[in-house]
């Protein structure tokens, strides 16, 4: 089961962490280098729960996504489109281990794709658990990264 959450539902809520954006884009432009790719995209979270890079190269390219609160990235194979909910997660590129190195889990599809019911709650805030009945996320992807963060 994933586990999400990292206090009891019953505690005060306190500010949320933030990730470290300069990791993030460091990890980014290095893997553009890596890769003789290049940034073409770069969308910070404001109206949703996640900040976006896309990277494009020879080999296509891909929208990298970090959580604003969590240590996670989601690859996509299409940027997101404002207001939509994101589609087409792909699993890490070959070149995502500098995501890693920097602090940043990268996702794989099958935790993005797994059902909500195999997530334990149990530790989120009420007024989390209220914006998930709410939105009704059908994956976890759609839980992490959405427009109603």
């Amino acid at each position: 089961m994933i586990r999400l959450g990292g206090g009891a539902a019953s505690e005060p809520a306190e500010p949320l962490p933030q990730t470290d954006l300069a990791s993030f884009r460091s990890a980014c432009f290095e893997a553009t280098r890596g890769i003789g790719a290049r940034t073409e995209e770069l969308a910070f979270a404001g109206a949703s729960s996640f900040h976006a890079v896309t990277i494009a190269g020879r080999a296509g390219s891909h929208a990298v996504l970090c959580h604003d609160h969590l240590p996670l990235v989601a690859f996509t194979g299409t940027s997101p489109v404002p207001g939509r909910p994101v589609s087409g997660f792909v699993d890490p590129p070959a070149w995502a281990g500098g995501f890693d190195a920097v602090g940043l889990r990268a996702l794989p599809t099958r935790d993005l794709n797994a059902p909500m019911a195999s997530v334990d709650l149990s530790e989120l805030a009420n007024a989390e658990l209220a914006q998930i009945r709410y939105w009704r996320p059908g994956v976890v992807g759609d839980l992490l990264f959405n427009w109603w963060g």
